[in-house]
């Protein structure tokens, strides 16, 4: 009977946060939700949040291997004819398929092992939409062997322990958007990341691009996560950049398979070397040999050591991975990094990978417009103007 009320506690905050903090429901607005038959109840629970913000139903579709099967309005006094502002995905996790050999693999087979990258053509969304997994018992079997658990990833990330989880959670969100404009006007140019555990890289970002947050702005300025929660900025790097040697500093999970600890050496940006156990150089020669440029680095990520991610090793999920630590992407970047005029110059591959190198010890310099070196990130955390003038 505990669990089942420490689970409902669970669900309850999970749903005020998408609704209050990652979507931002307003009066007027209409919710759409994609779901499964598992997760319908959690829906319910969206909508019946949605319509205490919006005073209006919601749409409830119901998935099933792939295709809607049923799309009825829920908590609507008379069928709803407003097209739908704003959607949620409940997407079902599924537990990561058993490597099948030594192939090159087709998207779909990528897509399951969750080393599929994003379209680089993305256009700026129209309307707010929020991908927001569920605690599962696949989730929890395939987290056993890492010694975590779905529901707790999820009470970590949003800070459930906090009385006041909401306003930290937007205040995430103001303290991000300070960052990415604050970086972005410095201007900068030449970057280095070292640490005390041998890591030590060189890259320039990638002319005219810009750092970005995970709130995503939609074409009519409506500002939005749909990860639910970030704690990250990002950039692209000059793909023909990146030299030097970067030291895993968190698991990665390749074909399924969990790799701890892997040294890997870049030169003009692309992996040139690495080292670890046998299986793990045996699963990154077959990720390499899937895409020409699925070794190629294409973004970095910065995230502070005040990250409820940090403490995690692994979450399954591509997104909360990436935000871990600091980390370099290789293979397609995150999409919302690209902007129209970065296409032709980023990498355009199939597979995407991010090898977290984030540590206490990690300094990260920059030249800035006027070609001055300064320091950006030391001791886990974000040097930027306040700190600078204390």
């Amino acid at each position: 009977m505990a669990a089942f009320i420490i689970m409902d506690i669970l669900f309850d905050k999970y749903a005020d946060a998408v609704i209050e903090c990652a979507l931002k429901i307003k009066p007027g607005d209409v919710l759409s939700i994609n779901t499964e038959e598992e997760d319908a109840e959690f829906a319910k629970l969206l909508a019946m949040k949605a319509k205490a913000k919006s005073g209006n139903g919601s749409y409830i579709q119901r998935v099933e291997k792939g295709r809607i099967v049923e799309n009825y309005d829920y908590l609507s006094s008379s069928p709803l004819t407003k097209a739908p502002t704003c959607f949620v995905y409940i997407p079902l996790f599924r537990s990561l398929p058993q490597l099948e050999g030594d192939k090159e693999y087709e998207a779909s087979d990528l897509q399951r092992f969750k080393l599929l990258s994003d379209p680089l053509d993305n256009p700026a969304p129209t309307l707010p939409f929020v991908t927001c997994p569920l605690p599962t018992k696949e989730w929890d079997e395939s987290l056993e062997e890492y010694g975590s658990s779905s529901s707790s990833i999820l009470y970590n990330i949003l800070s459930l322990e906090r009385d006041d989880y909401l306003s930290y959670l937007k205040n995430k969100e103001d303290s991000l958007l300070y960052l990415v404009n604050f970086f972005n006007r410095l201007g900068l140019d030449k970057c280095r990341i070292a640490d005390d555990e041998g890591t030590d890289l060189e890259f320039s970002f990638l002319k005219g691009s810009s750092f970005h947050s995970s709130f995503i702005e939609t074409l009519s300025k409506r500002v939005f996560c749909p990860t639910i929660t970030a704690s990250d900025i990002y950039r692209l790097i000059d793909p023909t950049s990146l030299t030097g040697w970067l030291n895993i500093s968190k698991p990665i999970v390749l074909w399924g398979k969990i790799i701890r600890n892997m040294s890997i050496k870049f030169n003009g940006g692309k992996i040139v070397e690495y080292s670890s156990n046998p299986q793990g150089e045996a699963l990154m020669d077959l990720y390499l040999r899937q895409d020409p440029l699925s070794g190629r680095a294409s973004m970095v990520t910065l995230s502070e050591i005040s990250s409820p991610l940090f403490d995690e090793d692994v979450t399954l999920n591509p997104e909360y991975d990436r935000m871990r630590a600091i980390s370099i992407t290789v293979g397609g970047p995150k999409g919302e990094a690209v902007e129209e005029d970065n296409i032709p110059h980023t990498v355009d591959c199939l597979l995407s990978l991010s090898l977290p190198l984030g540590r206490e010890s990690t300094v990260i310099t920059a030249l800035d417009k006027d070609g001055e070196e300064i320091t950006i990130y030391s001791g886990g955390w974000f040097i930027d103007s306040e700190d600078e003038d204390e």
